[in-house]
């Protein structure tokens, strides 16, 4: 059996089965489990069967017949690190290791990462190309243009819209049953952390750099809404992301504030806002979230909510008739 040199890091393969992996994937269709899925399922045996045979020391490519996808979006990169099988991203975006931007920052150690470029995507020749509607724009045309397949994901909204695009990176990867999994349980999860809809809901506001709040429609307020507060912002009419008048701030007294972290050794006068001795005199409670637990939608996205559940519990717990505080 010949085998190839390796390349790039990765291990050597036999080129039988080299062949064998490009073979496969040209037939695979969208949702089909992958080798590497299938595997999985049965790996107590093929373990037994491994240590028996000569095949124990052969170094197979991991992704078998899995598509080799390629991703130019920090938020396509957190799914995907998480569903993927190992060996089977060829890279993923520079930005998944800003620790201020990707919760899973230090699992993109593990990988190759790329800077979002049309000619980076055309030298690496994936599979599949998965990416963001609000990312470059011209790339992904272009991709598309080249004949490279070409999935992209909308930003996250809503809570809701979570499961589904889980979901969808499992068909792309070949991995359904993982990804269903991971959605099933964030749903669960999502209904454990839920408050329970009693009294009147404190307010609260996320209010971060150069006085920039978050209002309706957008994946903080859905989670605001999920912990059992009234956001702020979204009340006063404003929505997206956008600037909020610090004297409005001091006049509404929102029960909570939740404040963004400075990046660390990057001191920037557009965090001095938080600091501002108006703010500092509201008796306001001041929380900081899990770090870009919702700048992305992801299973990851329920630290967000518990940490805010949390906190509402402490405000405004919800108590029965006796007065008792209800979970």
């Amino acid at each position: 059996m010949v085998f190839a040199s390796a390349r790039n890091g990765r291990s050597a393969a036999p080129l039988s089965v080299r062949r064998f992996a490009i073979k496969t994937r040209k037939g695979v269709r969208p949702g089909t489990p992958c080798v590497w899925t299938l595997l999985q399922k049965a790996a107590p045996a093929a373990a037994a069967f491994a240590a028996a045979s000569a095949l124990a020391a052969v170094s197979i490519p991991a992704f078998a017949d899995c598509p080799r996808v390629m991703s130019l979006n920090v938020c396509t990169d957190q799914l995907a690190m998480l569903i993927a099988a190992p060996g089977q991203l060829v890279s993923v975006s520079d930005l998944a290791a800003e620790p201020g931007l990707s919760y899973h920052h230090a699992m993109a150690a593990r990988f190759n990462t790329n800077r979002g470029l049309a000619e980076e995507v055309f030298l690496a020749r994936p599979d599949v190309v998965v990416t963001g509607t609000f990312s470059l724009h011209n790339t992904t045309a272009l991709l598309k243009h080249l004949g490279f397949k070409v999935e992209e994901f909308d930003f996250s909204q809503s809570l809701a819209t979570i499961p589904g695009e889980i979901r969808r990176m499992g068909r792309i990867l070949g991995h359904p049953e993982k990804s269903e999994a991971m959605a099933a349980a964030f749903d669960a999860g999502l209904a454990a952390a839920k408050a329970p809809a009693c009294g009147t809901a404190p307010t609260i506001i996320a209010y971060g750099q150069n006085g920039v709040a978050v209002g309706a429609d957008t994946l903080a307020h859905s989670v605001m809404e999920a912990a059992g507060f009234r956001n702020l912002a979204a009340e006063l009419g404003y929505s997206g992301m956008t600037p909020f008048p610090l004297e409005l701030l001091v006049t509404s007294r929102p029960d909570a504030i939740i404040l963004s972290k400075p990046l660390a050794g990057a001191p920037a006068l557009a965090d001095q806002i938080t600091q501002h001795p108006a703010v500092q005199s509201l008796s306001s409670r001041r929380i900081f979230l899990p770090e870009a637990a919702w700048t992305c939608g992801g299973p990851f996205t329920l630290e967000a909510v518990k940490t805010l559940r949390l906190l509402r519990d402490e405000i405004a717990p919800c108590t029965n008739q006796t007065g008792t505080a209800v979970p």
